[in-house]
């Protein structure tokens, strides 16, 4: 449960899900265009990417104070 508990609180996690659930709506609904998916989905991966960058700085500098 610790492990399910963690990625719930995980702003990666639900950033991920918000672009899964926006790509099936751009399956669902063709009207939307493809360019508007794919810029939400670039836009989510490079969140993603920031957000990892983040907690891993805080993570080393939490290591380097032991």
């Amino acid at each position: 449960m610790y492990v399910i508990g963690q990625l719930v609180e995980s702003r990666r996690f639900w950033l991920a899900v918000s672009a899964v659930i926006f790509t099936a709506l751009g399956v669902l609904f063709p009207q939307i265009s493809p360019s508007l998916v794919q810029s939400v989905q670039g836009f989510v991966l490079a969140l993603i990417v920031a957000f990892t960058i983040d907690d891993t700085a805080v993570t080393l500098a939490l290591r380097g104070k032991k």
